[in-house]
């Protein structure tokens, strides 16, 4: 047996690669140890079971899809982060085939609730940022935030329009950026 993947890292990485490559049904513990050349015990000794791989696999695709380029952070306006995110996140997404609809499912019932706190964890880092872009823009108007409408429910609701518009496989988001200067730009 080669030992030289046994890290977590090295193993998701492992883990990365068949699901881009053959879908996140096509990961097994044995495919996985095969793959990473180690004895099936050793796989075990970093997951316990089918579905921690599982889960370990999801949540580490998600951080991939939306990890953000530090050289772009704080240095566009806002509606061109939303773009620019937009297709990081396509492009991601992409390279994963089937892995915005497959994910949930991939993962048994015991552990669904976990992989679902794994996707939301990475949705709050996004929006995070993008809250962190949108008070960094020297251009909103920041008469738009009020009452009902903050700068924290807007950015919800922009990154619920963006997954949306993912999820159908939108060619871009013009119309949702079109929409986001009419509100936040006078």
């Amino acid at each position: 047996m080669n030992r030289e993947v046994t890290s977590k890292e090295a193993i998701l990485q492992v883990c990365r690669k068949i699901a881009a490559e053959q879908g996140l049904s096509a990961l097994s513990t044995r495919a996985v140890a095969q793959a990473c050349g180690i004895a099936l015990g050793t796989l075990y000794h970093y997951y316990s079971d089918k579905d921690a791989l599982l889960l370990a696999t999801v949540e580490s695709v998600w951080q991939d899809i939306f990890h953000r380029d530090d050289a772009q952070r704080g240095v566009l306006p806002f509606p061109e982060s939303v773009t620019a995110l937009f297709h990081r996140v396509r492009s991601g997404t992409a390279a994963y085939p089937g892995f915005l609809a497959a994910h949930s499912i991939a993962i048994a019932g015991s552990r669904k609730g976990e992989a679902k706190d794994a996707m939301e964890r990475c949705f709050a880092h996004m929006k995070t940022e993008l809250l962190g872009v949108l008070r960094a823009d020297p251009q909103v108007d920041r008469e738009a935030f009020s009452g009902a409408l903050t700068q924290a429910s807007f950015v919800d609701f922009v990154v619920d329009s963006l997954l949306l518009l993912l999820v159908k496989e939108a060619p871009d988001c013009e119309a949702l950026t079109t929409l986001v200067r009419r509100v936040i730009y006078r």
